[in-house]
């Protein structure tokens, strides 16, 4: 062979290398910045995927397809393929991935993984009962058990979009225990463990949270995941467990810096306990201990819900601390509900003030509105059932008295006090024809008819075929009680009747006044008045 020929095929075989050297680091490069932005995006898992995932799944997407365009001859195309359309579909450029994966479903050895990544583009496409049945399918197709691990967690999350939690659980499970990936079963576990706590399932998030404990590595997650069991022993009452743990912890280095939480779980464990005194001594000392924290800011907050409860009301106190969370130069989602609380608490303070001024009506009213904030907006069920009984054992004669009979009735109901039918006898017999006793009356069961609504159905029965009987019942309906619903549709049809069908405009606004005092807020009283400005100014 000539020296000619033999440098020409080492030059033919170094550029053959070169160019193979260029096609993998260009694909390489590819793939390194798809593992970058699913490692972010794991690490976030229950979130948003984080902009600099977006960003490193958008550079995946610039060197595959420098793989596709310039070296579409190389045995890396397919996987280039595959890389970009996994890129767009986090990117949620749906469009792009499915005319990838059509493309890729029928190229072999991608068949699989393409029927994966299209399904999941269903379920993004507003079609998870079809996404769900392609993956339940596919899972019985695969035998990679990391592959296995991926569809079921994909369930999972197609599940928990269409709030089936069960479902969602079992696969999400099934997908973490298959799957050799440490972080990404950490995050999983964790992820069912902070939805189950929220929902209350704490049976479910005490088993994820121990889960995540024997998969993570991260001092962040050990400490999130045992507070969490250690809330979780004293929300399903064992206390001594509860502290017991805590006092463990304490002695560890490696929660020194969660122990202003340890102290307020210790402090909670205590005041479930009965110890009220300790409870308020011990919370007030961590607001002073930790300040500008959310340990501090919850103290002064349970503080101000220990003076909103029995034996221990005052609505000064309550104000005072929390005032003093707000002041608190940290962020939480107790200040949210402070600042909805504190006008309540301010309104609160002026009634008890103006009380001793009072009597009668206006008294009887100002312990109504006292008793609706406590009850409704506060959720001092106790405490309000204080201002509704003064109503009911002092101020019978009042426009509160019923209202309060009603409000007794509820809530000792909603608490499971068995005084509630106490309440519920006196409002069927001594005022049986009031909305009050129909709610109760339908809520219940309860084989009594109610006569007002059994009167107006019998006018609207008669309407179209004697209209002078269907007349004498719509008045029969005010005759029996003017303050309930049936009156007001009572009354607006007699005030339609007499003004439209045969002009009486006297009889038309009484009707039409009887409705906009005695049902001012319906929308039968806007009507009604605007027409009594027209009849007022002929």
């Amino acid at each position: 062979m000539s020296e000619f020929n033999s440098k020409f095929i080492k030059y033919l075989c170094l550029l053959l290398f070169l160019k193979g050297c260029a096609y993998f680091n260009t694909f390489y490069n590819a793939e390194e910045h798809f593992e970058t932005a699913e490692r972010i995006r794991i690490e976030n898992l229950g979130g948003q995927i984080p902009s600099r995932s977006i960003q490193e799944y958008g550079k995946a997407i610039e060197k595959s397809e420098k793989v596709l365009r310039e070296y579409s001859d190389s045995r890396y195309v397919k996987d280039a393929r595959l890389l970009k359309g996994k890129s767009h579909y986090f990117r949620r450029e749906y469009d792009s991935s499915v005319s990838i994966f059509n493309q890729l479903i029928l190229e072999e050895g991608f068949e699989q993984e393409a029927k994966y990544w299209l399904a999941l583009c269903k379920w993004k496409d507003l079609k998870p009962q079809p996404a769900i049945n392609d993956l339940k399918i596919l899972s019985e197709e695969v035998d990679s058990k990391e592959f296995k691990s991926k569809i079921f967690l994909s369930l999972g999350e197609i599940y928990l979009s269409i709030d089936d939690s069960i479902n969602a659980y079992d696969n999400f499970d099934k997908g973490a225990n298959l799957s050799n990936n440490r972080i990404l079963r950490e995050q999983v576990y964790f992820q069912i463990a902070e939805i189950s706590f929220n929902q209350n399932d704490l049976e479910k998030a005490l088993d994820s949270y121990q889960k995540v404990l024997t998969n993570t590595i991260s001092l962040n997650r050990i400490q999130d995941s045992n507070l969490k069991i250690v809330q979780i022993y004293r929300l399903r009452g064992e206390l001594d467990k509860s502290a017991s743990k805590i006092q463990e912890l304490i002695l560890d280095e490696d929660f020194t810096s969660i122990k202003s939480d340890l102290d307020l779980e210790l402090t909670k464990i205590e005041l479930s306990r009965g110890k009220i005194d300790f409870a308020i001594e011990n919370f007030d000392r961590i607001g002073k201990d930790y300040p500008n924290t959310q340990t501090a800011i919850e103290s002064y907050y349970l503080l101000s819900e220990i003076y909103l409860s029995s034996p221990n009301i005052d609505f000064e106190k309550a104000k005072f601390f929390m005032n003093e969370s707000m002041k608190q130069n940290s962020n939480s989602p107790f200040k949210v509900l402070i600042n909805k609380k504190r006008e309540d608490i301010e309104k609160l303070i002026q009634l008890d003030l103006a009380l001793e001024e009072l009597d009668g009506n206006i008294k009887a009213e100002n312990l109504f509105i006292s008793g609706q904030i406590l009850a409704f907006n506060l959720a001092s069920y106790q405490e309000s059932k204080l201002y509704f009984n003064n109503i009911v054992d002092n101020h019978k004669e009042s426009d509160f008295y019923l209202q309060s009979l009603f409000a007794l009735y509820i809530i000792n109901k909603k608490l499971g006090d068995k005084k509630y039918n106490e309440f519920k006898e006196v409002i069927l017999t001594q005022f049986s024809n009031s909305d009050f006793a129909k709610y109760i009356i339908g809520s219940e069961n309860e084989n009594i008819q109610h006569l007002p609504t059994k009167t107006l159905l019998q006018a609207e029965e008669m309407k179209g075929k004697n209209l002078s009987k269907s007349i004498e019942l719509y008045k029969k309906v005010l005759n029996i009680d003017k303050s309930t619903e049936s009156s007001k549709i009572a009354a607006y049809f007699l005030g339609i009747y007499y003004d439209y069908e045969i002009s009486q405009l006297d009889s038309a606004k009484v009707y039409y006044e009887l409705v906009t005092t005695q049902y001012p807020n319906s929308l039968q009283a806007e009507t009604a008045k605007k027409r009594l400005e027209v009849i007022n100014a002929q």
